[in-house]
């Protein structure tokens, strides 16, 4: 039975001032299908949202909606609880939150996508449904999405487009290309195209490399063929080759001809770009001069209220193992970053005064990300920040960099031009190639696209340090963390399992 179609987009261009933000031929969703949308930050992913739901008015092309959509932005203003369904209320846990006054971040996205989910609509358009979600909430919000039949969505929670996607479309230099599946479906396809692109390469250079040699012999012989025997006279040579049965001049002509032919095959050849090489070289750990104890940071039956009377932590304990990647986890308010800034402050201190039953080994350094990234001089290039504290060589700063994808043609640029992404990783290139050999960061993945987090990944699970992080990202969790740190009800508990088991 043929699939009825809901959403038709042709010729599509888009552009902010000079910029062409996107232009494709087209674009459709039918009736079951779940799409996923991806590409790096700035790639136009809620640009195309925009435009597919009505919102944006493309400067070429057409958009054909056959059902009204229910658009789901990241960043909206709260919802009327009188327009909320009681049933989605209740599906999302938010029946008792509504009517407060004021609410956290994750209460208020929860609240609009009850009201989204109270829509009823066809076809969903969804950017970043789960921004400020713990782990439970995004959990509800799997269950929710899992019951819609259509929907376009925007997310860097690989999970969820996993559990979700029938189908993934790159945003790619205002392209659009379509993937059957779901994400990781995806990246064995992409992975599978560069294996082809390695492939055509090498062929390509093998290739080349056998008719230059081809070209360069039979210029060779049609050279040493033309060349006049010793004591013989340009005249008598042409004399001799005009009464010889097989003149020299003509066969030295023939391979002339045929050198012409193999340079001509060369000159036409399809030229295979090479694909691009991620460097590979590491930072010498060493020069952070690291603690050699077993255990580097130690917490034992710790109390913390805030002022309020707001009880935190009851004599809770825990342990930081040297050359561990610890996320903690919990719900939103358990007390994450609290841990997280215990820690930090008693490391800034060295003081009994903030906590005293909590302790960091001598040689402990930690290093952090500032959120309002203060660490970085704005009127400096990208390299001169990277160099600035580093302990690292210039080679291993510029490797670190290009592991973040920052490329060569962004080394010289100043800081304060850089996007919020490109900052954040210049940032984390910072730590890598610092002093730092304890990194304690929360949420590092807000603000970075799939593509980034992935780099990221690469160079945590590489790290030599100890690592401990807060996130709500189970795919970067699984990538990362060799140990979980469960914050609940004022305890610390540590999950003796892997990653993996502890969420199956």
């Amino acid at each position: 039975m043929q699939k009825k179609l809901f959403l038709q987009a042709e010729n599509i261009v888009v552009s902010f001032g000079e910029q062409k933000v996107l232009d494709f031929e087209r674009f459709v969703v039918y009736q079951g299908e779940r799409i996923g949308l991806t590409g790096v930050n700035g790639a136009g992913k809620t640009t195309l949202l925009r435009v597919l739901c009505g919102e944006l008015e493309p400067d070429a092309g057409t958009v054909k909606l056959m059902c009204e959509p229910h658009f789901f932005r990241q960043f909206s203003q709260g919802v009327d609880p009188f327009d909320l369904d009681g049933k989605e209320m209740k599906a999302m846990q938010i029946q008792d939150k509504v009517w407060q006054e004021t609410v956290s971040g994750g209460e208020d996205t929860r609240m609009r996508l009850a009201w989204m989910f109270s829509s009823r609509k066809m076809l969903y358009f969804l950017d970043e449904p789960t921004a400020n979600l713990d782990r439970k909430g995004i959990a509800l919000l799997k269950k929710k999405l899992q019951e819609l039949d259509t929907m376009v969505i925007v997310s860097h929670d690989r999970a969820l487009l996993n559990a979700l996607c029938t189908r993934i479309v790159e945003v790619r230099e205002g392209r659009l290309t379509s993937y059957e599946g779901n994400y990781d479906a995806y990246r064995q396809q992409r992975e599978q195209a560069l294996q082809r692109q390695w492939t055509e390469y090498e062929n390509y250079t093998s290739e080349k490399r056998r008719l230059e040699k081809v070209y360069q012999q039979k210029k060779q012989k049609a050279a040493s063929i033309e060349k006049l025997p010793k004591g013989m006279s340009p005249r008598e040579a042409g004399l001799r080759n005009f009464l010889s049965k097989h003149p020299k001049d003509a066969k030295a002509g023939r391979m002339e001809a045929s050198a012409k032919n193999v340079l001509e095959r060369l000159e036409h050849m399809e030229v295979k770009e090479k694909p691009r090489e991620i460097p590979r070289i590491r930072p010498d750990f060493r020069l952070t001069d690291p603690p050699e104890n077993a255990v580097v940071i130690r917490g034992e039956d710790i109390c913390f209220s805030y002022e309020n009377g707001t009880e935190v932590f009851r004599n809770a304990s825990f342990q930081i193992r040297n050359r561990s990647r610890v996320a903690v986890v919990g719900e939103n308010g358990a007390g994450k970053t609290t841990l997280l800034n215990l820690i930090r402050q008693q490391y800034l201190l060295r003081t009994d005064k903030i906590c005293s039953n909590l302790y960091l080994v001598p040689k402990a350094s930690i290093g952090q990300l500032d959120q309002n990234m203060a660490s970085l001089d704005l009127e400096k290039t990208v390299l001169e920040n990277v160099m600035a504290d580093s302990v690292q060589t210039e080679k291993v700063a510029r490797t670190v960099l290009a592991r973040l994808l920052l490329s060569a043609r962004d080394m010289g640029k100043k800081a304060g031009v850089l996007s919020g992404g490109e900052r954040i990783k210049l940032a984390f290139a910072k730590l890598f190639v610092g002093r730092a050999n304890v990194l304690i960061l929360d949420e590092p993945t807000n603000y970075l696209d799939i593509p980034s987090v992935e780099a990221l990944e690469e160079m945590f699970s590489e790290y030599e340090g100890v690592l401990v992080f807060v996130s709500h990202d189970e795919a970067f969790i699984r990538a990362c963390a060799t140990e979980i740190l469960e914050v609940r009800d004022g305890q610390t508990i540590s999950w003796l399992g892997t990653p993996e088991e502890y969420f199956a």
